[in-house]
């Protein structure tokens, strides 16, 4: 089972770093910080918990941003990039309003464009039954999808490479550099993505409950044959 919360905060400043010559007239820098914070949780160990983050800067014309409801279509497809559902950028988007004209009818206002923080954070917990490790009644150990991430190439990072994927694209938290460690152990597919060995589990066992092909998350090609799941 997986138990996803979110929350947020606004809060807004000048950023003392840009040069005043540096503003746009009339403008408000949006930067969004994303937090996402993964945990995992079984009857007999919990594993560590991971952590990402990513920000994202926007330049939003103030009148736009004041007048948000005017410009909710607009607003949806500027922040097109950012990780939330539209519902909850919704939620959001009067807030950002509100704190823009807060800053414009400031009194004593000097510079043309103020910056808006908003701090978002999802937390995402996931309960893994020992039932689905280990199915005693049709008689084996490990289930499908496990035994599908066995067959993966274990694989390992190489700093050196600037080839390679700096982060697992299901997670989004970043490999580490040289490690082979069981514990995060980083698996390959045919179509040479990387993933963490936990997260692709994870892909495989939805791919099973929706009786879809065991597809790559990244460019969705088949990663095992037909013939190889039947054998």
């Amino acid at each position: 089972m997986e138990f996803t919360s979110f929350s947020w905060e606004i809060n807004s400043k000048e950023d003392p770093s840009i040069p005043q010559d540096s503003y746009f007239d009339d403008c408000f820098s949006i930067i969004f910080r994303f937090t996402k914070e993964l945990i995992q949780i079984t009857q007999s160990t919990n594993f560590p918990s991971t952590t990402s983050t990513a920000n994202e800067s926007f330049l939003v014309p103030s009148d736009i941003l004041c007048n948000f409801r005017e410009n909710t279509a607009f607003l949806h497809e500027t922040f097109s990039s950012v990780p939330i559902s539209p519902e909850i950028l919704d939620q959001i988007l009067p807030v950002m309003g509100e704190t823009a004209r807060t800053i414009l009818s400031h009194e004593g206002c000097d510079s043309n464009m103020r910056s808006i923080f908003v701090n978002l954070y999802v937390t995402t917990r996931i309960v893994i039954e020992d039932s689905d490790f280990y199915n005693d009644d049709i008689g084996q150990n490990i289930p499908e999808p496990a035994q599908f991430v066995n067959l993966l190439e274990r694989s390992k990072i190489d700093e050196q490479d600037d080839d390679v994927e700096e982060q697992c694209a299901i997670c989004l938290e970043e490999f580490e550099h040289g490690i082979e460690d069981s514990r995060v152990a980083i698996v390959r597919t045919n179509c040479s993505h990387l993933f963490h060995e936990c997260c692709i589990f994870r892909w495989f066992r939805r791919c099973a409950d929706r009786q879809s092909p065991y597809s790559c998350p990244l460019c969705r090609c088949n990663i095992f044959p037909t013939s190889q799941r039947d054998e």
